[in-house]
């Protein structure tokens, strides 16, 4: 019997019109950064009169026949550089009335151009295009649907939204999925954006800090901040035509912390240098006066000493370092301000316009 309808199939016409349903299940998965992974169940059915029979002479409502016995589509994902069948050799289930339905189940491996230019909380959209290249529009005509089963994806990334279309504005028959991905942000914001403001945070309060203390703790605050930046380059994706903002960000705060650190290092060397050093940086001490009381004795014996110095104060700021201090101070607190005011106009206002993956010409004008 299936090969009689074989025969029959290849000497009848191609079927001009198939229903055709998408089904994304919930196994699907996203591979951020390297590509974009999907498993898709596709039932596709058409009529053929010529496969049709006679209840009556041949008491089958369905039969199942192999894929290649009957002529099926052949379809080419165009943005996928990898497809794996789940069943090499699905079968096709044939009804009494003409009527053909296929199915099958293919896990697509696609390159997607994500946009990340708002990164931790971008939304990026997807598609894949379903060519059958053997075919012209004047032969098939796709009849589109779509299911979305996904429940949960326990991923940094969510599906929000599917759609797909047919349009006509090729020679070969196609039809195109959306799919619509949005960065959740939690962990990104927790082990990233949580820290930093932590550190700048701690940085702008270390101007608390006395001079002699707070040159360690700057240098301390650096190293760390070198570390977490180094570990954050590697975090931070950059397969992207549209590179996140927040990369400049943390970069533009390791200069803004390094700044910080020059500021110390230039007011502590003011207080430990002597006068002529402070006349050539344009100076004057007046008649301030610097106490800098030594133990009485000299010889480094702990025992020696009669324990009169345990209260002694430290030195206090020579007041052209300590106008300078402040100076510095609002000067950096000015630069932070303003950094972070344009940083979040940057953030509102900038748009980047991802490239279109190779191939993506026919996606132009495609009404979703």
């Amino acid at each position: 019997m299936g090969k009689l309808l074989a025969e029959e199939a290849a000497k009848g016409k191609l079927p001009h019109s198939q229903d055709l349903l998408v089904i994304l299940p919930n196994t699907s998965q996203l591979v951020f950064l390297l590509h974009l992974l999907f498993q898709h169940f596709i039932t596709l059915s058409w009529y053929n009169k010529e496969l049709a029979w006679n209840e009556a002479d041949f008491p089958f409502t369905t039969m199942n026949v192999p894929w290649n016995s009957v002529w099926t589509p052949a379809l080419t994902v165009e943005e996928a550089y990898e497809v794996t069948w789940s069943t090499e050799s699905p079968d096709v289930v044939l009804h009494s009335d003409g009527k053909v339905a296929f199915q099958l189940t293919m896990r697509v491996d696609s390159n997607c151009n994500f946009d990340l230019i708002h990164y931790p909380i971008d939304r990026s959209d997807c598609t894949l295009s379903f060519f059958s290249l053997a075919n012209k529009v004047t032969d098939i005509d796709f009849e589109v649907s779509i299911k979305n089963r996904i429940l949960n994806v326990k991923r940094e990334y969510l599906i929000t939204g599917v759609s797909i279309r047919s349009p006509k504005n090729m020679e070969q028959p196609y039809f195109a999925v959306k799919i619509t991905i949005k960065n959740r942000g939690v962990r990104i914001i927790l082990s990233l954006i949580v820290p930093s403001t932590a550190l700048m945070v701690s940085d702008l309060f270390g101007f608390l800090i006395p001079l002699k203390e707070r040159l360690p703790f700057m240098i301390t605050l650096l190293l760390a901040y070198l570390v977490f930046y180094s570990s954050l380059v590697g975090s931070l994706p950059g397969s992207s035509s549209c590179s996140p903002l927040l990369s400049y960000y943390y970069t533009c705060l390791l200069m803004l912390l390094f700044f910080r650190t020059i500021q110390t290092i230039v007011v502590a060397k003011l207080v430990s240098d002597d006068f002529s050093l402070r006349q050539s940086c344009g100076f004057r001490g007046g008649n301030a006066s610097i106490t800098n009381q030594l133990p009485k004795n000299q010889s480094g014996h702990p025992e020696d000493s009669d324990g009169s110095d345990t209260n002694e104060e430290p030195s206090p700021l020579k007041p052209p370092s300590a106008a300078l201090d402040r100076l510095f101070f609002f000067i950096y607190l000015g630069l932070v301000v303003t950094f972070h005011v344009l940083f979040l106009a940057v953030w509102a206002l900038w748009k980047c316009k991802t490239e279109k993956p190779p191939g993506g010409g026919h996606l132009d004008g495609i009404k979703w």
